[in-house]
């Protein structure tokens, strides 16, 4: 009866150094908690990235889109020029010379002064811009609602922006990360 008894207890913590217990040391959670940090970390890095990109990709759609409006609400032809620095919105005569500047374009251009871009008109010419490319605009946004169109690349180290500005008015943008 005394062998029966004691294989029916209930087992119980033993205090003391048992050889037959593993766990894990304090310097493997540390490693493996730092591992852990360092790849959220490069997760959240690429997140911001990401999201960045795609801010810029809305701000452009929204500037050229307010620029087709504008031309519609005034009934001028509207000029976007742009050089590799800065770019500028002038309101145009129907011979294309510069009658007014618009001063209120919020644009996104001067968050890539440093990046490389290139400008490629539907007729399939392209355009590197340089610090001196002001001379004539880039895409022209007709009273009609249409505009001149082409596509707008822009080179980062991080990706490559390509904006598509389509004769409709349409805009899409398509961006390449590596």
């Amino acid at each position: 009866m005394e062998c029966l008894a004691e294989q029916e207890r209930i087992p119980t913590l033993e205090i003391g150094c048992n050889k037959s217990i593993k766990g894990f040391t304090l310097i493997e959670i540390l490693v493996v908690l730092i591992i852990i940090g360092i790849a959220s970390s490069l997760l959240v890095i690429n997140m911001g990235l990401s999201n960045t990109v795609s801010d810029n990709k809305n701000s452009f759609q929204n500037i050229f889109n307010y620029l087709s409006e504008e031309s519609i609400i005034t009934g001028n032809p509207i000029g976007w020029f742009a050089n590799n620095k800065t770019d500028s919105v002038f309101i145009l005569d129907y011979d294309l010379n510069q009658v007014e500047e618009l001063e209120n374009v919020k644009s996104p251009w001067n968050r890539f002064s440093k990046n490389t871009k290139t400008f490629k008109s539907f007729d399939g010419s392209v355009l590197t811009l340089e610090d001196d490319a002001l001379r004539l605009p880039l895409l022209i946004f007709y009273p009609s609602g249409e505009n001149s169109g082409g596509v707008l690349n822009i080179y980062d180290p991080n990706f490559i922006l390509e904006i598509t500005i389509k004769n409709n008015g349409t805009i899409e943008s398509k961006s390449t990360t590596y």
